[in-house]
């Protein structure tokens, strides 16, 4: 039988902490610079892998210098002057999904999780192929406990772009704590892994946690 491991819900924080970094976005929008992670606020599980925008790759032909300013200043924390600007460049430029995206990034800073959704939302209704909306559109319903919506979302941008590691990072956790499929989790730990390239403790950890219930159970059906 596979026990859950209470242990491991205890090993992050509320927050934001650096995690790994991720692919770009579709289009012309901005490509998403290291992730970052945030406990979820009421469950005390594992931390669900988002994005921090980087800067557009190419010219825009709305008012660059307040995208720009604007990108920069979520990045370095200016949540509050990021967010007035992005909704201007909004309003200027209604056509172009990813500023939506990083409005609702913003508002997930802001701790206002109805209004990044909606966000979202908008920038999916627009174009559909963007993989950070899916994937944080995934977090959110994930977070109401609609997890079939949220696995859709995951995998939708799993689709978009098999080399987005944070949708696998998600989806191994989804499985893992709330689905209940230990052998789903591992492969998309491990995906998340191979991915990122880098060196991940924590995911190493959760991965060797993983792999000894799995044998456990497999000793304990054999006996």
């Amino acid at each position: 039988m596979l026990t859950w491991n209470y242990s491991k819900t205890l090993t992050l924080v509320i927050g934001l902490l650096l995690l790994a970094a991720c692919s770009s976005t579709p289009g012309p929008g901005p490509a998403p610079a290291p992730e970052a992670t945030q406990a979820p606020a009421s469950d005390g599980g594992q931390a669900d892998a988002q994005d921090v925008p980087a800067d557009t790759p190419e010219p825009v032909d709305f008012n660059q210098r307040a995208y720009l300013e604007a990108i920069a200043s979520l990045k370095n924390g200016n949540v509050d002057q990021a967010l007035d600007l992005l909704l201007e460049v909004s309003r200027e430029a209604p056509d172009k999904p990813y500023i939506f995206t990083n409005i609702g990034l913003a508002y997930l800073k802001l701790e206002q999780p109805g209004k990044a959704e909606q966000a979202f939302l908008d920038a999916l209704e627009q174009d559909d192929r963007d993989a950070v909306a899916h994937n944080h559109l995934g977090i959110l319903l994930r977070q109401q406990g609609n997890f079939a919506e949220a696995l859709r979302h995951y995998r939708r941008a799993i689709q978009i772009d098999d080399e987005y590691a944070p949708a696998y990072l998600n989806l191994g956790i989804l499985y893992d704590l709330y689905l209940q499929d230990l052998e789903k989790a591992l492969r998309h730990y491990e995906t998340y892994l191979s991915l990122t390239g880098e060196e991940n403790p924590q995911v190493t950890g959760w991965i060797t946690d993983i792999q000894r219930q799995l044998k456990s159970a497999g000793a304990q059906s054999q006996g």
